[in-house]
């Protein structure tokens, strides 16, 4: 029998379960009533974020009163800079998270490429692009091919993978903690498509791809640019996705001014805004009584001013406001927010131990290469930060358009899979440039200069590299410069070329003869990188020159000569540009020594070495520069003496007018910015003042050796058509010039005004 315990114990029981089943059903409906009334019983709210370049940051003002009056966003669409905030805010990011995120951007170097030449490797600057562009075509098939954009996106696009790095491991937008779709067009049918799934970066990327300004997304069959060609403001995006109500950001600038209207360039640059601004009132002539419209009065900030993109938020924010009592029919309640917040609400970062490190779709580029190249290894633990410190070494190269990666495999140990994608006009390339001097003497020298180079001819990359110049200076050369190993540290380059120069000889500041100087050049180069910004080469070199007047009194005489022998050079560069740098460091050593033993008819040494400095003043700019060179005692030919003059050594003296056999010049030069030409690409333009002092010994002209002191005013700058200067010199010998030069360098009299200094 059971003892009264345990049948005590069974009617307790019992009576527990009968109440349960009775008040089950009033829970649930209890239940079940809350969240009717947490989301049923509330219209879903879709956010439209129209496009508009550096305007579209205004989003993220409007985006923070949003979560000020509680109210939640259940999906987005956007288009251009609206799908870069919109995908961010889907992905998991506060309001606040992005305002840091988007006023803490660089937009020069994001845009511009300000701060890439500190990533490439020392042998890709000293070969150097040109002085008047940067231009690059390819040439396939005997045909010439461009890039599909001016701009180069690398950085862009590495910048946005971090971004949304963690969101990039969700292939459906739907899945997101907001569901999310941007919009781009198909360039090929003209047709909107609207990206829903897939890398959610490269979704961005497609739906900002100015047509012209920025290269095309090839996704699939498709080639997509700018959605905002066909839908800048997505409502119809919205209410497919999800939205029985569409809150609509849209981004408002004055009404144009006609007289801003007259030249072609300006017709054409507002037949873009007329088409998009078509796309935009169709859209908004389909909102309803229940919608909201958000008009962001964007003052005189347009779609490229990226610089004012701080200032665009708190345009959002006023507009939002002045919206806030329709908005807030829309908020609930606190707590049910915050939940809300919490669960959307995701981590970008991440942070794993890497298995493996693979590289994929290379055709040309050895991956040997990348990997000595490579500071993340299979093995390290590494963030976002470091994962995207080497895709900019990598987009660094010059071999590829685009870097993206992707962790494949287990989460916390995953195989990183590089997917760098060569240039799509290589690996033959063509660069073209002009350069132009003219001086108040009536002066006026030109050059037409070309580059050819065919890279990765092997597994080491060898480079076969053709140079022709034609005009004051003119060459035909050829070389082959070949790796002999993986990272690219030890190489050899043999070179032959022609050379043609035709310089005047002065006589105490009186031109009396213009001479020819023709070279056959054979060089055998040696030599190491040494990191990015440092080169040692070692190497013989023959040359065949023939020295011959065309007017004036035969101060060299007619006459062939072979020079022939070892050669030595150091370089290190650490500046951020080659032309008006505003910081960094230059250094160059050149050391030649003509021996009878080796092939020449004369004997004589040569050393020079130039060092420039730049140092940033605010904005302004300190320049300091140094040269010299001896003919180390030895019996220096005169044609072979070094030549001074011009801007590029010492102003006042015309090009060449000083020609000795030991110089040394120092300068110090302040550069006043006065005005700002392109911002994003750090264009400026400055008027500076100079001051140099010298010594020539053992002049051609017989002059009285002493210090020489000189100065200079001018107006220089890098502008859209390249560098360009305007200035006026004197020094202490009564010389007085001035000059006008534009685009590639002329003048090759000393080291400041060769090499990594041209």
């Amino acid at each position: 029998m059971l003892s009264d315990s345990c049948v005590f114990a069974g009617f307790r029981l019992a009576r527990l379960l009968l109440i349960c089943l009775v008040c089950a059903p009033f829970a649930n409906s209890v239940m079940a009533a809350d969240q009717t009334e947490t989301s049923e019983s509330r219209p879903k709210i879709g956010l439209v974020l129209a496009g508009g370049g550096a305007k579209g940051a205004a989003h993220v003002g409007v985006l923070k009163v949003m979560e000020e009056l509680h109210v939640p966003i259940d999906c987005i669409a956007g288009t251009s800079m609206g799908a870069l905030v919109g995908a961010g805010y889907a992905s998991g990011i506060p309001a606040d998270e992005l305002e840091e995120f988007v006023t803490g951007i660089n937009w020069q170097e994001v845009v511009g490429g300000v701060g890439q030449r500190n990533l490439q490797p020392i042998e890709q600057k000293r070969a150097g692009v040109t002085y008047s562009n940067n231009f690059e075509m390819g040439l396939q098939d005997g045909g010439l091919t461009i890039p599909g954009g001016l701009v180069d996106t690398m950085v862009i696009e590495d910048l946005l993978r971090s971004y949304v790095a963690e969101a990039r491991m969700q292939p459906n937008f739907d899945r997101l903690p907001i569901p999310f779709r941007a919009v781009a067009t198909d360039m090929v049918t003209g047709e909107m498509v609207v990206i829903g799934g897939g890398d959610i970066a490269t979704a961005m990327r497609a739906s900002m791809a100015m047509p012209g300004v920025f290269a095309p997304v090839v996704i699939d069959d498709k080639i997509l640019s700018d959605g905002g060609l066909v839908r800048n403001i997505p409502v119809d995006v919205a209410r497919d996705l999800c939205a029985d109500v569409v809150i609509v950001v849209n981004l408002v600038e004055p009404e144009v001014d006609p007289s801003k209207l007259r030249s072609a360039a300006q017709i054409l640059s507002r037949s873009t805004d007329v088409m998009i601004i078509a796309n935009e009132e169709l859209q908004l002539a389909t909102l309803t009584a229940d919608d909201v419209r958000i008009d962001v009065e964007m003052g005189g900030i347009g779609t490229g001013d990226f610089e004012d993109v701080p200032r665009t938020i708190p345009l959002g924010e006023q507009a939002a406001r002045s919206a806030s009592a329709v908005l807030s029919q829309f908020a609930v309640p606190e707590d049910q927010y915050l939940a809300w917040r919490t669960r959307v609400t995701e981590d970008q970062e991440i942070e794993a131990r890497l298995a493996g490190v693979t590289y994929e779709g290379l055709e040309y580029v050895n991956p040997a290469y990348l990997e000595q190249a490579a500071s993340v290894k299979a093995g390290d633990v590494v963030d976002t930060s470091e994962i995207s410190a080497d895709a900019r070494r990598i987009s660094a190269l010059q071999d590829f358009e685009s870097v993206s990666y992707r962790l494949d495999g287990d989460k916390d140990e995953p195989t990183l899979v590089w997917l760098p994608k060569e240039k799509g006009w290589g690996p033959n390339y063509l660069n073209f440039d002009l350069g132009l001097y003219g001086s108040g003497d009536g002066d006026l020298a030109f050059v037409v200069y070309a580059k050819h180079k065919r890279t990765w001819l092997n597994a080491l990359g060898a480079e076969w590299r053709n140079e022709a110049q034609l005009g004051y200076e003119s060459q035909l050369s050829t070389s082959f410069y070949q790796p002999l190993e993986n990272t690219h540290t030890l190489f050899v380059e043999p070179s032959i070329g022609w050379y043609r120069t035709v310089e005047d000889v002065f006589s105490d500041g009186d031109r009396v003869a213009t001479y020819q100087f023709q070279d056959y050049r054979a060089v055998l180069d040696v030599g190491a990188n040494l990191g990015a910004y440092a080169q040692i080469r070692l190497g013989y070199k023959y040359d065949d020159r023939k020295v011959s007047v065309d007017t004036g009194a035969p101060v060299f005489g007619d006459n062939k000569y072979k020079d022939a022998g070892l050669m030595a050079s150091i370089t290190y560069d650490s500046r951020d540009n080659p032309f008006n740098a505003s910081r960094g460091v230059a250094f160059s050593t050149e050391y030649m020594d003509s021996d009878e033993s080796l092939g020449a008819d004369r004997e004589w040494k040569r050393l020079e070495a130039g060092l420039g400095a730049a140092l940033p003043v605010r904005r302004d700019i300190v320049w300091l520069t140094l040269g010299a060179g001896s003919n180390q005692g030895s019996d220096l030919p005169e044609d072979r003496y070094f030549s001074i003059g011009g801007p590029g050594s010492f102003p006042g003296y015309q090009l060449g007018e000083v020609r000795s056999e030991k110089y040394w010049i120092a300068s110090a030069s302040y550069l006043w910015e006065v005005k700002q030409l392109v911002s994003l690409l750090d264009q400026s333009l400055y008027t500076g003042f100079r001051l140099t002092a010298g010594e020539f010994n053992g002049r051609l002209d017989l002059v009285d050796e002493g210090p020489v002191y000189g100065g200079a005013f001018y107006l220089t700058g890098r502008t859209m058509v390249g560098p360009l200067t305007l200035g006026l010199g004197a020094n202490t010998e009564e010389a007085v010039s001035l000059w006008l030069s534009a685009g590639r360098p002329i003048g090759h009299g000393t080291i400041l005004e060769r090499g990594i200094f041209r």
